[in-house]
């Protein structure tokens, strides 16, 4: 006759529970209220974001690094149309909700001092009050 309750059996069932329990957690995402990268300073990660914001009026992304961070690039990629132009990344204000800011991500293309965003009903808008996100070299 078997016994099925026996110590060694419950041991390894409340492991494979333990197991299986921390499995699920680390597959539930972290519930984020902010973005990670801190602004006007270089994090720890070397990258940090930057107010576009200049005496002579509104910078692009790439300016606004060398001025702002220097030592840094803005971060980029390759344009959809056409694809020899780059998209930097940048952000602005989006509606408050509650007592959280809420943030708008686009691009800032080339020379243009705007930075171009998309609402949740497809329609463009763009911001010349923008940050970018600058990256150490």
């Amino acid at each position: 006759m078997r016994h099925s309750n026996s110590k060694a059996q419950l041991f390894i069932r409340g492991g494979a529970l333990i197991l299986g329990t921390a499995a699920v957690l680390a597959l539930v995402p972290l519930n984020v209220h902010a973005d990670p990268i801190q602004d006007g300073a270089l994090a720890p990660y070397r990258a940090g974001w930057f107010a576009n914001a200049g005496p002579k009026g509104p910078l692009t992304c790439s300016e606004t690094c060398k001025a702002k961070a220097p030592g840094t690039l803005a971060e980029y990629e390759a344009s959809a149309v056409p694809p020899t132009k780059r998209a930097f990344v940048c952000r602005v204000a989006g509606k408050p909700q509650g007592n959280l800011e809420t943030w708008l991500y686009g691009s800032q293309f080339d020379d243009r001092a705007a930075c171009y965003t998309t609402g949740l009903d497809l329609k463009g808008s763009y911001s010349l009050k923008y940050f970018c996100l600058c990256v150490a070299k």
